[in-house]
């Protein structure tokens, strides 16, 4: 399983730098990120014929009605809207990475580091990222095949770049999507690898029986040493943790807002599609079947982007219950080991471990399901506007 991680992560290295979402080059055996001049231009040039191409494509007749006859012009205002955003959302994406292509050369080589020193991580996140990368591929595979399926009678070479240009958007948004995934997955084995310490440390803890020996005191100083090193790979860790959240600020809101509007575009082509019967008679069976199956997978892929985050924010919550136990054990410990403990829980009380994005909005269950309840809530407003006006 670590070898396919590993062609998971060197398979999504080359489609960054094939984007051109990654600026830099990065040496594979070292981990060593380096500023280049072909690793420049090849960016710069990927990105500005993508946006050429986009420009182009927005003076032209839209993909919309020439994919689909029966657009109406609500199809062609809501998807206007969401292209629009999507473009916008990409480009300030892009312009972060640029601006802060230092600050990512950083982080990339602090996870390095990380998993260097803890190999063991990938064994609590392995399976995440499979399935990440495994539901990527698909959507994006999925979409190429409906997309090129309904353009087959209509393709040019003009209309198959314009076409690109539109799919080279997801894979931009895939890539720096998954690559805050797999970052979130390895804190998130880091984590668990630290609670797997501490509940060690805790249960020796709760056996210890005071009695004034050496020996008792001898692993009560043993147990403070290991209890004060995941106490400071817990800090070290929280800190990277913000650093990250920190350089994918803008990144993630812009993304989040475009899977929000893709999700509900999607949501009314459905409707729009067994509104119009006919149109699903005259498809291909495996357009429809695609386009059933790139549903799935897509809503499948953001289940796991969000309980990826979940999963890490509850790997901190048990740390911090684990500390609680504390109050369990029995009275006259060593003083220092006392000391260590309650440090080590104030700090997490002070600082607790939040995902936010510049303050906007926390990353958590109730903030997951206000957005979906919202989703749910303007799906149904579009599609209410749309029985009653066509």
């Amino acid at each position: 399983m670590s070898d396919l991680v590993k062609l998971c992560l060197r398979v999504a290295y080359a489609y960054g730098r094939f984007t051109g979402v990654i600026n830099f080059k990065i040496d594979l055996k070292t981990g060593q990120p380096l500023v280049t001049r072909k690793a420049t231009i090849i960016s710069v040039s990927t990105h500005l014929f993508i946006f050429a191409l986009l420009l182009y494509h927005t003076l032209r007749k839209s993909v919309v009605t020439v994919m689909w006859k029966y657009a109406n012009s609500l199809h062609e205002y809501v998807f206007l809207v969401i292209a629009g955003f999507r473009v916008v959302c990409v480009f300030l994406a892009l312009v972060s990475r640029w601006s802060q292509r230092r600050t990512f050369m950083e982080l990339f080589n602090s996870f390095w580091r990380l998993c260097q020193r803890n190999p063991r991580i990938i064994q609590y996140c392995r399976r995440s990222i499979v399935s990440k990368f495994f539901c990527v591929t698909v959507t994006e595979i999925l979409q190429v095949i409906v997309t090129l399926a309904m353009m087959r009678n209509r393709l040019s070479i003009a209309l198959a770049l314009r076409i690109w240009a539109i799919l080279s958007l997801t894979a931009i948004i895939n890539v720096i999507i998954t690559q805050y995934f797999v970052a979130t997955a390895c804190v998130r084995g880091r984590y668990a690898l630290l609670n797997k310490d501490l509940q060690a440390i805790v249960h020796e803890s709760q056996s210890l029986v005071p009695n004034g020996s050496g020996v008792f005191v001898t692993r009560c100083c043993y147990l403070a040493d290991r209890l004060e090193r995941i106490a400071k790979s817990q800090s070290d860790l929280q800190e990277l943790i913000e650093n990250l959240s920190t350089a994918y600020d803008g990144e993630v809101i812009c993304l989040v807002i475009t899977y929000y509007l893709n999700m509900l575009g999607t949501s009314y082509l459905l409707f729009s599609i067994s509104k119009h019967v006919s149109l699903g008679n005259n498809l291909p069976m495996v357009i429809t079947l695609c386009g059933i199956a790139y549903f799935g997978f897509y809503v499948f892929d953001c289940w796991l982007n969000a309980f990826n985050v979940f999963y890490l924010l509850d790997a901190h919550d048990k740390m911090v219950k684990m500390l609680d136990k504390r109050t369990l054990f029995q009275p006259g410990l060593d003083h220092r080991l006392e000391m260590v403990f309650e440090s080590f829980a104030l700090n997490l009380v002070r600082n607790p471990l939040k995902l936010q994005m510049y303050g906007l909005f926390e990353f958590g269950r109730g903030t997951s399901f206000a957005v979906g309840n919202s989703l749910l809530t303007h799906s149904l407003l579009l599609i209410q506007y749309d029985v009653q006006n066509f």
